[in-house]
């Protein structure tokens, strides 16, 4: 199999995209009531003045916001779909795919049935058509400086199953073929700048060797400068980690299984997937893997330059039986531990920490909550090369979302973080309406709705940045202040 050895720089974020009208309140809403002493500042300690170890770097704003914009007006818009953009403080809101003017097009697009943006702002993909049995139709578009988009034309790519891009690249996967119910997929890149239409394959996954009760479906993780890609080769009872590393390849970097070890894996159910949460050092140091087995949940850390080498520290643990089991029961956890984390966990740009998403969806007392618990929780990639097993000291809490169907629990769905590593970036159960009142805790729309939020690193200043009754605001990306 050939290894591809030409790829470059950029961010790998993907962005599902919906639509929306501008906000007519573009002011942000700060909600004061959540907002502690900056940890930015200094403590007195034993030998004088000590640094908060959770301070936030200095805010830059040297970025644009994108997000989605769906519909959410039952019978009235739900099939409408855009990409917005706007500043980092919410000001200058505007549908960045009607500026690109797909409804003009000789052959009409839009992003009704999903679009992703390159996070330099060069490149835009639009799913052509609703998805077939095999994957997307996509096809690709240019931005220039005054982000309208020409579309490269008599160009569509079919069957894609999932796709990313990589700085002036984009990956993307198609099912190659199947035996049974288990299959493999092709991995294929496109260097955009140079020529939209070769399609260079590069890998195909699961190896022969691992395709026996696989259950992967072509999902995969990139790096920031598309130089390595995690995939997860899942079955019923495990997951089979591997790292591809450009110009070198596939290595196995470790096997995970409900019960026992892969000389004999025990277990039932499909508690792992592809989509599991990984995170890649923007460095290329080090890969993080969330994951949980026998009675453990677990923090990986694979060393990209010895994948012979990983450190796992303890993130919780349940008194017997199967972690993913007993994990809701009461007395398992502490207040301030977490039963899974979801999404995708995200290094900060310095490589230090690692930023990630928590939720907890626990029934109580055998009756399901109406609205989960989520918080976005910082915890030190030093901390995890330990080994240890976490406390409550090891994990920072950026939003500190209570537990209840409550307002003041702004139940989070995906978060990005700024170059600068000092501003969060995410998309939240609304705090404020269009008057700019504080929403009820009765009021529906603290649990339907989703709005933009920016807060500091250290937890600080919470800002609600859109506002809009009739769109529910998603996937966000922090993306290139300029069009390069």
């Amino acid at each position: 199999m050939r290894q591809f050895g030409r790829l470059g720089s950029g961010l790998a974020i993907t962005v599902a995209v919906g639509f929306g009208a501008a906000c007519e309140d573009s002011k942000a809403k700060t909600d004061t009531g959540s907002t502690s002493t900056s940890p930015s500042e200094t403590v007195d300690g034993a030998d004088g003045i000590n640094e908060n170890p959770w301070a936030a770097p200095t805010e830059t704003n040297a970025f644009r916001v994108a997000f989605a914009n769906r519909g959410r007006i039952q019978g009235q818009n739900t099939d409408e779909n855009e990409l917005w953009l706007m500043d980092p403080d919410g000001k200058n809101q505007f549908a960045l795919t009607e500026l690109a003017k797909l409804a003009d097009l000789e052959e009409p697009l839009s992003c009704n049935y999903g679009c992703i943006v390159s996070p330099n702002l060069r490149w835009l993909a639009v799913v052509a058509a609703p998805p077939g049995p095999n994957g997307y139709t996509l096809k690709f578009g240019k931005f220039n400086s005054s982000l309208e988009v020409k579309i490269v034309k008599g160009v569509e790519f079919t069957n894609i199953v999932d796709y990313k891009f990589a700085g002036d690249r984009v990956f993307f996967t198609r099912k190659k073929g199947c035996t049974g119910s288990s299959c493999q997929f092709e991995f294929t890149v496109i260097e955009l700048a140079e020529n939209v239409n070769e399609q260079i394959p590069f890998l195909v996954f699961p190896p022969d060797n691992d395709l026996a009760s696989s259950t992967y479906t072509g999902r995969f993780r990139v790096s920031e400068d598309g130089k390595l890609m995690v995939l997860l080769n899942t079955t019923i009872r495990s997951t089979h980690v591997y790292l591809w590393k450009d110009g070198t390849g596939l290595v196995e970097l470790d096997f995970i299984c409900k019960f026992g070890n892969i000389e004999h894996c025990e277990g039932t159910g499909s508690e792992y997937t592809d989509i599991d949460p990984v995170a890649i050092d923007p460095l290329g140091r080090y890969v993080v893997f969330f994951t949980f087995a026998d009675r453990w949940q677990r923090i990986r850390v694979y060393d990209v330059a010895n994948p012979g080498q990983a450190q796992s520290a303890i993130a919780a643990s349940v008194d017997q039986g199967n972690y993913i089991e007993r994990v809701c029961n009461a007395g398992q956890l502490a207040e301030w531990q977490w039963p899974k984390v979801v999404g995708n966990p995200v290094f900060t740009p310095d490589g230090e920490e690692i930023l990630f998403l928590t939720k907890n969806d626990c029934a109580v007392n055998g009756v399901p909550v109406d609205k989960a618990q989520t918080n976005i929780l910082r915890v030190k990639v030093a901390t995890l090369l330990s080994g240890k097993t976490l406390e409550e000291s090891d994990i920072f809490n950026v939003t500190k979302n209570p537990k209840g169907n409550v307002t003041a629990n702004r139940l989070t769905n995906a978060f990005s973080v700024a170059s600068d590593g000092a501003t969060v970036i995410f998309t939240a159960t609304p705090s404020y309406d269009q008057n700019g009142n504080l929403i009820a805790d009765g009021s529906a729309r603290q649990r339907n709705d989703n709005e933009v939020y920016r807060v500091r690193l250290d937890g600080t200043n919470i800002q609600q940045l859109t506002n809009d009754v009739s769109y529910s605001a998603e996937s966000p990306l922090c993306v290139s202040p300029t069009n390069p």
